[in-house]
């Protein structure tokens, strides 16, 4: 791979059926390895929404039913039940911050997001291996509103291990999933964000975390950099949900047929959160993840 593709010219190869994680080496062969039962199941749930049959000669209804098909199939799979929520701003683009413990989490919110916000598009990032277990659905997902976004995460990136390579890879990913996000939220679209990026059984790694945020990424404070670049901090709501596992011992992994809890908490504005003052270096993610912990059972707040 040459470090002067675009991430556009990325993401068509890998829907093409090409890798990136493979280009890294030993490393990427291990975590495609490792990923190998999640792709599966993943592109099965795919198949059953977009099967043939469901799609032949499809036109812009056919992708109405399939979006609300979605909802109805994944849910069988994965379910979970609502609390709290329906406050937020018509017409305000929705960031929903949840917190990352298991592979569950992001599916159950996009669901969520599917069913509440009807009308809008979703942006929603995907760690880079997992992404190319299901892109090949990517156009399909598009057209039912789901726009998946590849990303290297911190800790996906330790594991393939150091080197200029996998650091341009990251960055390039990282600044296309911002335009991305940016340009949903222009539109009043939603975006579905795990401040924490990789699967965290709890929200602090310890007490001292969380009492002085040390060592927290700076997932949110990027995302409200980026949209005060653009000039959308008053137009834009972020809405922290917690999400409950059915067990504190819950696999990190993806957990069929266990019902999760989404705790959906009140919506902050832009400004609101662009302008919170805390002990932390990067107090809007410590602002968030204390709201995220008012959203869960303290069994979950520290390791």
């Amino acid at each position: 791979m040459e470090n002067k593709q675009t991430a556009a010219e990325l993401v068509a190869g890998m829907e093409k059926g090409k890798s990136v994680v493979e280009t890294f080496g030993e490393p990427g062969r291990v975590l495609k390895k490792k990923i190998t039962a999640t792709g599966v199941a993943s592109r099965f749930l795919l198949w059953l929404i977009f099967n043939p049959i469901a799609i032949f000669r499809a036109n812009e209804r056919t992708w109405q039913r399939r979006r609300r098909a979605a909802i109805r199939i994944v849910r069988l799979f994965f379910p979970f039940s609502v609390k709290g929520g329906s406050t937020t701003t018509h017409g305000q683009g929705q960031v929903l911050v949840i917190n990352h413990p298991t592979l569950n989490d992001p599916l159950c919110a996009v669901l969520h997001a599917l069913g509440t916000y009807s009308t809008s598009q979703l942006v929603v990032p995907v760690n880079l291996p997992w992404f190319e277990s299901i892109c090949k659905y990517r156009q399909k997902l598009l057209k039912i509103g789901i726009n998946i976004v590849p990303i290297l995460t911190p800790e996906t990136a330790k594991r393939l291990g150091e080197g200029t390579q996998i650091a341009g890879v990251q960055a390039m990913l990282m600044a296309n999933y911002m335009t991305e996000l940016t340009n949903n939220l222009a539109g009043g679209g939603v975006a579905i964000v795990a401040q924490q990026a990789t699967r965290q059984r709890f929200l602090f790694a310890n007490k001292e975390q969380q009492e002085t945020g040390e060592g927290i990424l700076a997932t949110i404070s990027f995302i409200v950099v980026a949209i005060k670049r653009a000039k959308l901090l008053e137009q834009t709501e972020f809405v922290p949900i917690g999400v409950i596992p059915h067990s504190l011992h819950a696999k990190s992994k993806l957990n069929l047929f266990r019902r999760y809890t989404l705790n959906i908490g009140e919506p902050i504005s832009g400004t609101e959160l662009a302008a919170i003052k805390n002990a932390a270096k990067r107090p809007a993610d410590f602002h968030m993840l204390n709201k995220l912990a008012e959203l869960m059972p303290v069994e979950w707040h520290v390791e």
